[in-house]
């Protein structure tokens, strides 16, 4: 059977994390132009955006209202840079789950195998889909908020923010608009695309466990060569799957740390200006419209995650359903002992602190 293309996925991905910078395909940043390109964006938009934002919120934190209305955006911003740098540094290891995609996992041997792999990466795309929606629409609110309330007439940016210069005067005020609007639509890009990118690495987890489990309940033969060669290669795909987790894991573990992190903290902060600003007014809209892309993000972490942890508990109870009866007494010790390996559950973490399921999801949003 040829290869099965699972590249569809990821392709818009990495190809979006390359425009932006973070991709580069050497494997690692050298003394090229990308690396130019790279350190342009990155000063210009990820770390010029926030230092601005940053400056703002220290001139006004002795004001509650104006404060925790203007964190949660500032917050959400500087994210990006936590999250580029955490991609950047474990750049290595995602280059090598990618490796491992290409050469040993999602290569369904039937057709059969194939239709489970693509539907738990057609339930990805959903989910991608809805949250890249919520996404833009946020964005645009947020963004053309001056427009929308007409306060672009008293110079208001769309984002808070403290510039050396005086804003507040033709053209300046047009080109600092402009500046933030692009900012943020960088960083709102950066952001997106490495969230769907380890909600797939998940998907993927969860395919795999799909596809062993398939393997695992049409053993059939169990007393020939044939049978014990098959139960081999589902050990061999069990093990992978293990290491693919681990590797998994380890790239993304600050990143999902201090996302939740920081979404905590936007939650209470959205949920406090809502109690004070007029029901009638855009930015009470604009607040709602945040807070739901800021849900989309947890629930994409721990949904997938809780996939992972029921996929794999299914491993054991379709190894039972092999044809073991007659089997030799090694391919029965073989099969006891994946099915003893087996009985402790995946669970993907954050830094060992909680786990990502739905149960986390019921506690933080709850």
């Amino acid at each position: 059977m040829s290869r099965f293309d699972w590249k569809w996925t990821i392709h818009a991905n990495l190809f979006i994390l390359r425009a932006t910078g973070l991709w580069p395909e050497e494997g690692s940043y050298g003394r090229n132009l990308y690396t130019l390109r790279t350190l342009i964006l990155t000063i210009l938009f990820t770390l010029g955006h926030n230092f601005f934002q940053v400056c703002n919120i220290i001139f006004v934190v002795d004001s509650l209202e104006t404060f925790t209305s203007d964190i949660y955006v500032t917050s959400a911003s500087f994210l990006s840079l936590i999250k580029s740098y955490y991609l950047v540094k474990n750049l290595k290891t995602l280059k090598t789950l990618v490796m491992i995609l290409k050469k040993r996992l999602l290569n369904p041997a039937n057709r059969n195998e194939e239709i489970l792999i693509e539907n738990g990466l057609n339930s990805w795309k959903i989910v991608y889909q809805a949250y890249s929606c919520s996404t833009v629409v946020a964005f645009i609110l947020l963004s053309g908020y001056p427009i929308l309330d007409g306060s672009f007439r008293e110079y208001r940016q769309p984002f808070p923010a403290w510039y050396p210069w005086d804003t507040k005067k033709s053209p300046v005020y047009e080109i600092m608009f402009v500046y933030q609007v692009v900012s943020q639509g960088y960083l709102a890009t950066v952001i997106g695309n490495i969230d769907t990118l380890i909600a797939l690495l998940n998907v993927f987890i969860g395919t795999q466990c799909d596809v062993l489990c398939d393997q695992l309940r049409n053993l059939r033969c169990t007393e020939s060569s044939t049978g014990r060669r098959k139960l081999y290669e589902c050990i061999q795909l069990h093990k992978e799957i293990l290491t693919f987790t681990k590797k998994s894991n380890q790239f993304y573990d600050w990143i999902v740390f201090v996302q939740f992190f920081t979404s905590a903290i936007n939650s209470g902060l959205t949920l406090f200006q809502l109690t004070v600003v007029s029901h009638a007014s855009g930015q009470f809209y604009s607040s709602i419209v945040f807070e739901s892309a800021v849900f989309m993000q947890i629930f994409m972490y721990c949904w997938f995650g809780n996939e992972v942890e029921i996929k794999s508990n299914n491993i054991p109870y379709n190894a039972f359903r092999a044809d073991w009866v007659g089997a030799s007494v090694h391919f029965k010790k073989d099969l006891l002992l994946l099915i003893m390996r087996s009985q402790k559950s995946l669970k993907v973490s954050a830094l060992n602190l909680f786990y990502l399921n739905l149960n986390t999801l019921m506690k933080v949003r709850g």
